[in-house]
């Protein structure tokens, strides 16, 4: 077992020092992410919100995105991307910082465009981070620096949820005559302090040169191979708007069927979070081993059976005991979806080539928030009708068993497509 988990952890000595700053700084950011996906809904309910009224706010998040991923995809080919990580540190932090105090106040104009900047300091980070390894990172270390990227948000969730969990313990604060207790609001206020370390680490960085682009602008469109493209969006397309429909509320699904609080659902994500970090952390073995087809496949495949039976806990939500049910399969379901995702990430970078994926990962990001802006409206529209959580989490499944064939598919185009390439060397003039 020793050896095995020092083959694990080996794999990742060769990733290049700028990636592993670019890294620690999305992990401090994640840390604001992951605490509002733990308890901001809460907050927000508390704070007298309806279900339909938090999914409409939320909305705005993705809508940031939605904007202006696609343009930020054209416009960062052939530019160093430093500058755009720095400023996403800076907008993210204090857009969160500012949307707390709009859900205390009740603002709601501030509540809106707080979400708004939200998303677009996040679509900064989404759309450069892909291209930014892919320029960065050898062949040999790639798995490997993308695999360390996505840890970084089961990492976050790990730190903000013991972290929330630790802090409402204490009960209240007191200290210079000041008092204050220790709930969501002032949680959430240290959490986003924390992540403004991000911008030191980020000033430390230096990228290598980009490569040079020979058209610019809406002409630019021309050079890229639609085709590939969009055979590799259109799984991404059902997998988001399934997401969409189940992830921001999860935390609303435990506290309004099961009674579980901000404090217990968080040690519940730090829970789900240690076992995301270890299959992360295994993706480069387990792709190696076992190719793109049963890694990416299987993974999914099982977390969708995790999903359904999380759903149907609701149905016999009085039962005694079966809130254990619904937490184990929420705890198994995440590390087995999050798995795929530097997989088909890989999968979709390689099989697009190298002058598509500043558009790809423009493009992926636009779709997951523009999927994930029309999910929350319907999951607005749906909870305002009384829809109840699991018929919703239900059509979640379906759509991601399409995007999961849909996925193999593309596998299956991948592995011709190379198997071609190989032909056609093998058979010029210079071997």
């Amino acid at each position: 077992m020793r050896d095995f988990f020092k083959r694990i952890i080996g794999q990742y000595r060769h990733v290049p020092q700028p990636i592993f700053l670019l890294v620690l700084s999305g992990l401090t950011l994640h840390l604001v992410t992951s605490s509002f996906m733990l308890i901001l809904n809460i907050y927000m309910s508390k704070m007298g919100y309806p279900d339909d009224q938090i999914a409409y706010f939320t909305s705005f998040r993705f809508l940031g995105v939605l904007l202006f991923a696609f343009p930020m995809g054209l416009f960062i080919k052939g530019k160093r991307l430093k500058p755009f990580f720095v400023i996403s540190a800076i907008v993210i932090p204090l857009s969160s910082l500012l949307m707390i105090e709009a859900v205390q106040i009740g603002n709601m104009l501030l509540l809106k465009s707080c979400f708004f900047g939200w998303g677009f300091g996040m679509m900064l980070m989404q759309v450069c981070v892909l291209p930014f390894i892919m320029r960065n990172a050898p062949e040999a270390s790639l798995s490997e620096s993308i695999s360390l990227n996505f840890s970084t948000w089961s990492s976050a969730l790990l730190i903000a949820g013991f972290t929330i969990a630790m802090l409402s313990s204490f009960g209240n604060f007191s200290a210079l005559g000041i008092t204050f207790p220790w709930d969501e609001y002032h949680i959430l206020k240290v959490i986003i302090i924390l992540s403004t370390l991000s911008t030191a680490l980020l000033l430390k960085i230096e990228e290598v040169k980009p490569p040079p682009v020979t058209r610019t602008g809406l002409t630019s469109l021309f050079d890229y191979d639609w085709d590939l493209i969009f055979k590799s969006v259109v799984p991404t397309i059902l997998i988001a708007v399934g997401a969409g429909l189940t992830i921001p509320f999860i935390n609303l699904f435990f506290f309004n069927v099961f009674g579980i609080d901000s404090e217990q659902f968080s040690l519940i994500g730090s829970a789900t979070a240690i076992l995301v970090f270890s299959a992360a952390l295994t993706v480069p073995l387990i792709r190696r081993k076992f190719g793109y087809k049963i890694a990416i496949t299987l993974s999914q495949a099982l977390s969708i059976f995790f999903l359904v039976m999380m759903a149907l806990t609701e149905l016999v939500a009085d039962v005694p005991g079966v809130v254990f049910v619904a937490i184990l399969c929420y705890i198994f379901r995440q590390p087995l979806m999050n798995m795929a995702n530097p997989m088909t990430s890989e999968l979709v970078m390689k099989y697009v080539g190298e002058k598509n994926q500043e558009l790809i990962s423009a493009l992926t990001s636009s779709i997951w928030s523009g999927s994930w802006f029309i999910s929350a409206k319907i999951f607005q529209y749906l909870r305002a009708m009384n829809l109840p959580y699991y018929r919703i989490f239900l059509i979640t499944a379906g759509l991601y068993c399409i995007g999961v064939v849909l996925y193999y598919l593309l596998i299956l185009d991948y592995q011709r497509r190379e198997v071609l390439l190989k032909r056609i060397e093998h058979a010029s003039p210079t071997h």
